[in-house]
């Protein structure tokens, strides 16, 4: 395997743990830097969104960054040409979801930090840099399983945080994202369950 795939996963979280790395005069636990003065659920003045919303695109932008990550691995790497399949569809997918996710902030004029793997939040969402290093380790069918069973849970993840946006969020765009990504995650999540074989 080429070297730059080998260290991708290590840079992806180098990079989402500069964005943490900001001095913004936050304490540990406090939420990504664009919700401290929009309480989760409540609206701010003059918008059409509130801090539901931020905190929902501040989690799923580097849930998606993973995503297209460890779907790249796949492609290359699966022995099954269904898994292959299955991973080249989800890495398309996150992709255009991220500038989709991307482009909400600028919407809502605010800047919005991703929540990152060196704070205190819940990042049972993300997969570990442990992971990361089994997945390049593993090859064959091994690898199939491996990517599967964590894919699944990576995508209960992402559908998770999508319905407490469904459930809390103000702004009807990143509603929609959050149910598009409920319906297709979901769909994914059946297939790689079937591909388990049950």
């Amino acid at each position: 395997m080429p070297r730059t795939h080998h260290v991708l996963p290590a840079l992806l979280i180098m990079l989402t743990a500069a964005c943490g790395a900001e001095d913004t005069g936050a304490t540990p636990g406090d939420p990504p830097s664009a919700t401290r003065n929009a309480p989760s659920g409540t609206a701010e003045a003059g918008s059409d969104h509130n801090g539901s919303d931020v905190e929902f695109v501040g989690g799923m932008i580097p849930h998606h960054e993973q995503a297209a990550v460890v779907a790249g691995l796949a492609s290359e790497r699966a022995s099954s040409p269904e898994v292959k399949d299955l991973a080249e569809r989800i890495g398309s997918a996150n992709k255009a979801e991220l500038d989709q996710l991307l482009a909400l902030p600028k919407l809502w004029g605010v800047e919005v930090t991703p929540g990152t793997a060196n704070d205190d939040h819940d990042h049972s969402h993300l997969m570990s840099e442990e992971t990361f290093q089994r997945l390049e380790q593993s090859t064959g069918p091994d690898f199939d399983t491996l990517w599967l069973e964590n894919m699944i849970e990576h995508h209960e993840g992402a559908v998770e945080m999508a319905e407490a946006q469904l459930r809390d969020g103000k702004d009807p765009l990143a509603s929609m994202y959050a149910q598009d990504i409920v319906d297709r995650q979901s769909k994914e999540i059946d297939e790689m369950r079937a591909l388990l074989g049950g």
